[in-house]
């Protein structure tokens, strides 16, 4: 916390449509949100929440702290084409793959379900906001 501004607060803020913060229309989507905390003191880590999808009232915030030899994240990584990729190949752009990775797939996936079934949807996104809320009390033990 510094002052009355917590990571909550703040992810409660890019979350908030009726502010404009959070938009969701036909022509423009909030991407993905990060909020970081920054202690003033330099032996507690820099702790970052990313959301990885779009629209982060349906998505969820979460934690990740920088450091040395970081063991990278298959399902947040969009796939690499190697040589076939449409952006090394001359002429350059002729095609344009799925470059959505794993997390970004179930995010659609579970927005659909928001969209198109209330009681799952709203099921599933009281597990998701659970986790986030673990998420966020486990860095808070870190950093206290």
């Amino acid at each position: 916390h510094i002052g009355d501004v917590s990571a909550q607060a703040m992810i409660d803020v890019l979350r908030d449509k009726d502010s404009g913060v959070c938009v969701d229309s036909e022509s423009f989507l909030t991407t993905a949100s990060i909020v970081s905390v920054l202690p003033q003191d330099p032996s507690f880590p820099c702790i970052h929440y990313f959301t990885g999808t779009p629209d982060p009232s349906r998505s969820i915030f979460k934690p990740f702290i920088f450091v040395d030899d970081v063991k990278l994240v298959p399902k947040v990584q969009s796939p690499s084409f190697g040589n076939d990729d449409p952006a090394k190949k001359i002429p350059r752009f002729q095609e344009k793959p799925d470059r959505r990775h794993e997390l970004y797939k179930a995010h659609e996936w579970a927005r659909s379900l928001l969209e198109n079934d209330q009681d799952k949807g709203q099921k599933l996104m009281r597990i998701m906001l659970d986790l986030e809320k673990q998420g966020l009390e486990a860095m808070e033990d870190i950093l206290s």
